[in-house]
């Protein structure tokens, strides 16, 4: 499974370690003793359950931790437009995530210019920092499949269904178009934590 220098050479922006162990571990800990709710998916500008295309819970965090990944999310924005040459205006309340055994999330797209919603069409950046890494045997702290995997990655009609899985590290922040196709395999075993969260255009480039 190719690992961050695969993706990076294919054109989205990888940081090894973007957030720090001990950080990662205070993230991880919150998540998993938080409150979570089900999460939703939103369609023709509703929200709604929809548990066969996306089973995954969002874990209500502290205040502290939520102020200190924000900081860093916004601390990225100059890397990030210069990555991909385009100008960003500001980055979305990131969401904390937790995969139990069996949760997945469907092959779809995050928003970009054809996002349904206004709010995903100012989308032009996602993100997804992983907390805890990936086991083929069950061990404390680690999760089994559960792989961030991307379509269209390469180009050509022939590439278009071909799919790429990311080896996940604690601490690795991954962030790629939008409006790429991208999906979460179901959980094997134990929980896969995650945040994600997506940078938006400024309000004059927005549609």
């Amino acid at each position: 499974m190719p690992g961050p220098d695969f993706f990076r050479k294919a054109g989205l922006f990888t940081a090894p370690h973007f957030l720090p162990p001990e950080l990662v571990e205070t993230i991880r800990l919150s998540m998993a003793h938080s409150p979570t709710e089900p999460a939703l998916i939103i369609k023709s500008g509703q929200e709604y359950l929809d548990e066969d295309y996306r089973k995954v819970n969002f874990a209500m965090v502290s205040k502290e931790v939520r102020t200190l990944v924000d900081e860093n999310l916004r601390s990225l924005i100059p890397q990030l437009e210069e990555h991909f040459h385009l100008k960003l205006g500001g980055c979305e309340t990131p969401h904390y995530l937790v995969y139990h055994p069996g949760d997945f999330f469907r092959r779809h797209t995050d928003g970009g210019r054809k996002g349904e919603s206004d709010f995903a069409r100012r989308r032009r950046i996602s993100v997804v920092i992983f907390l805890n890494a990936e086991s083929e045997e069950p061990a404390p702290g680690t999760y089994g499949n559960g792989r961030l995997t991307f379509y269209g990655l390469l180009e050509g009609p022939h590439w278009e269904h071909c799919a790429f899985a990311l080896q996940s590290e604690p601490g690795l922040l991954v962030a790629f178009p939008a409006e790429m196709p991208h999906e979460v395999t179901p959980v094997s075993h134990g929980e896969r934590y995650t945040i994600a969260s997506w940078y938006y255009a400024p309000d004059e480039e927005s549609s």
